[in-house]
Formats: structure tokens, C-alpha cells, sequence
């Protein structure tokens, strides 16, 4: 079946390639933040960070045909005991200002061409409508009918669901209808689902254990859909456990590797203030981790107040980042990122994503780890830091 996709504007290449890596997509077409695919099952798109709304497609048309096209499609073949039409002007949206807004502003500048939501919604009323001549009843005195059977019905789609005068509610709809307006063309779809995660909620400073450093809730579970992880997902270096939580709520198992036992321990109280139950935590150095793991997300140390080991001779050790001299602290930090890498390479069976920061030779140490290079996007942090999301 055909879909439609909202995504965010936060990122927008970023959200397309969540998708398709979460759905296994392989063709689609991306207009604005619209993204187009064909594809069988779209359960798991509930995990989705950066969609807003999945449609069903119904059709493609333009402004001139618009009205042409609303009176030929069989619009009995999703309908379901009423029906709602909201338009979208996505142009508009790039600019900024209220959807609302905006809706109403581009409904009043073309009431002259019929293109509002009454309008656009009168014309699909009276094609449920003529499924049955006999009722007198119009578009603005609508009631509420038993469903029934009748000659007209018969052979026209979703029969079942038919009601002799059809009905309007603009409130809770079933049949959620939506006209997308871009620059040349118009969408018309149905609504199946509108995601909403409540991340706000579980940012860092609002967990039971912070850690300073962790990823936004958002960001961690969009790293987790670019694997395809489907049954479990490991995080190298875990922290307080930002990407496990997201894990744990999507239903995959969850297990975490730390130096630090303390982090295990933070790990440990947020995943259980979440109820996950499933999870595993290993206190131990990512640099020897030995079991391999299919699906692999994380988001490497470089923060300030960050300690790392650094092999110096025939001993390890303990280098805080937070020092006067930048050229060693990147010296410092590549050679414990390319260790790293390299045990990845043993380690990791299918695919991994790996945030680094922008500022090391990432691609550099990639090659020398004998690592392919999928994909990568960028997010602007601030202007010392953008995180290069590695798609591996």
C-alpha cells in the first residue's frame, strides 16, 4: 500500500533515512518534509522519533483538477461512520507561523477557486450522499442514521459502513481527511496515525539518575531505528542508560556496557523507573567487549568532563579530557576512538550507528578500521560542537 510520512522539520534527511532504515524501504520520494513509499506492513513505524503523521495515500492531483479528482474518487472505500477535511499548506509551514493559521489564511485566499475545507468537504458529502438518492437531508443539517443496506450500496467498497445520510464531525473523526498542498501538487490522504513519544518527559534532568552529557530521548531512539534493529540493541558505552530506556520502551532488549560501575548502577534506577524489566548490564571496557552483537548503537565520549584510557607504552592510562592542550587531547581522543572501532569490527554482525564529534578525523579512522562508511548526517549542537551521526 501507498504512504505518505510527515516528517519533522528538525532534521529532515535525518528523519527520511529513519524510516526507510526502520521500514527497509527502498524506493521512495521525498517533497518538502513529505515522504512517499510503498510498503506492506507499517506496524513498527509506531517507533518512528522524527515521522509526525503516517497517511494513507488516496491521490495526487492539482490545484486546477482538484475538484475534478474529489468527484471521481470512490470515497465510500474509506469511509467509516463520519468524516473530517483539514487542509495543509506545507510551502507555508517552511516559513514559520501557526498551522492553524496559516490553514485559514490559504482557505480565505482561495475561496473564490472552492478550496476550503467546507467546500472541499460539501463535494465529498454529496458523493457519499448519492449512494442514496432518497435522502433529502443536505450538508449543513446533517443527523445521525443506522447503518443500512440498499440497492445503491451495493458493489461501492466499505458497504458495511455505510450510512444513509453520511455525517461530519470535526472533533474525534473516523475518517480523518487531509488535502497536503505543495508547491505543484496537492495530496489527498487519510490519517492513520499521529505519533506522539512525550520525550519532553524523559530528557536527562528529568530521570531519577542524570547524566549530563546524555543524548535528547529523540535523538537516542532515532539512532536505534537507523540499525533496523528488530529484537535487541547494545550500547557500548551507556552511561545512565539514555539509548537502553528508548530500547526498552520499543520492546527490544536492551544491554549496555560501562567502565564505570557507577554508571551501570544510574543505569540500573532509571531503566527500572521506566518498568524495563528485559534489559542486561555489563560492567566492562568497550575496547574488549568480546560477545557480538547484531545491532549496535552509541554515542561516543567527548564530553569535557569526560575520562578516558589511553594505552601510553606498555601501560593504560586515565586522560581527562578536560585539558589546556587541544592538540594532544585530539591526539588522545583518536587513538581511543580507533581502538575502539577496531574491536567494533569484530564485534558488531549486521550494521551500527555511532555519533562522533565533528572536530576528529572520523572518516579517517573509519578506513583504518577496516569499517564502510553507509551513511551520515549532521546536528548542530553549538558552536563548538556538531555531532556526525555514522551510520556503519
Amino acid at each position: 500500500m501507498k504512504y505518505i510520512f510527515l516528517l519533522s522539520k528538525e532534521n529532515i534527511k535525518l528523519a527520511e533515512e529513519e524510516a526507510l532504515s526502520l521500514l527497509n524501504v527502498k524506493k521512495s520520494k521525498l517533497i518538502n518534509n513529505l515522504l512517499i513509499l510503498d510498503v506492506g506492513d507499517i506496524k513498527s513505524a509506531d517507533r518512528l522519533a522524527y515521522t509526525r503523521k503516517i497517511y494513507q495515500f488516496l491521490f495526487e492531483t492539482k490545484r486546477e483538477n482538484l475538484i475534478r479528482d474529489i468527484k471521481n474518487f470512490n470515497w465510500q472505500s474509506i469511509y467509516k461512520n463520519n468524516f473530517c477535511v483539514r487542509i495543509h499548506k506545507l510551502d507555508s509551514l517552511e516559513a514559520g507561523g501557526g498551522e492553524l493559521n496559516l490553514r485559514s489564511k490559504f482557505m480565505a485566499s482561495n475561496r473564490g477557486a472552492g478550496i476550503s475545507e467546507k467546500n472541499l468537504a460539501s463535494y465529498i458529502w454529496k458523493k457519499l450522499k448519492l449512494l442514496n438518492p432518497k435522502d433529502s437531508k443536505g450538508f449543513e443539517n446533517q443527523r445521525v442514521s443506522k447503518p443500512r443496506k440498499t440497492k445503491f450500496s451495493a458493489g461501492l467498497g466499505n458497504s458495511k459502513n455505510f450510512q444513509s445520510t453520511p455525517k461530519v464531525n470535526l472533533k474525534n473523526p473516523k475518517t480523518p481527511i487531509e488535502f497536503l498542498i505543495t508547491k505543484n501538487k496537492i495530496y489527498a490522504v487519510k490519517l492513520i496515525k499521529e505519533l506522539k513519544h512525550n520525550f519532553e518527559s524523559r530528557k536527562a534532568h528529568k530521570r531519577p539518575q542524570l547524566h549530563p552529557t546524555a543524548l535528547h530521548p529523540k535523538l537516542a531512539r532515532c539512532l536505534i531505528n537507523l540499525t533496523g534493529a528488530e529484537k535487541e540493541i547494545m550500547d557500548p558505552f551507556c552511561g545512565a542508560g539514555g539509548i537502553l530506556i528508548e530500547a526498552g520502551l520499543m520492546n527490544l532488549r536492551p544491554v549496555g556496557y560501562d567502565l564505570y560501575k557507577d554508571m551501570i548502577n544510574r543505569a540500573k534506577i532509571n531503566l527500572e523507573h521506566y518498568k524495563i524489566k528485559n534489559y542486561r548490564l555489563i560492567n566492562d571496557d568497550a575496547l574488549k567487549i568480546k560477545k557480538k552483537y547484531d545491532y549496535i548503537a552509541t554515542d561516543l565520549p567527548y564530553g569535557l568532563n569526560t575520562s578516558i584510557w589511553v594505552k601510553k607504552g606498555s601501560k593504560n592510562k586515565k586522560i581527562p579530557l578536560k585539558q589546556t592542550n587541544k592538540r594532544e587531547k585530539l591526539e588522545n581522543l583518536e587513538d581511543f576512538y580507533l581502538g575502539f572501532l577496531k574491536n567494533l569490527k569484530r564485534i558488531m554482525k549486521k550494521r551500527a550507528v555511532v555519533i562522533f564529534p565533528h572536530y576528529v578525523d572520523y572518516k579517517k579512522l573509519i578506513k583504518k578500521a577496516n569499517l564502510e562508511l553507509e551513511k551520515e548526517f549532521s546536528q548542530y549542537i553549538h558552536g563548538s560542537l556538531t555531532r556526525k551521526i555514522i551510520v556503519l
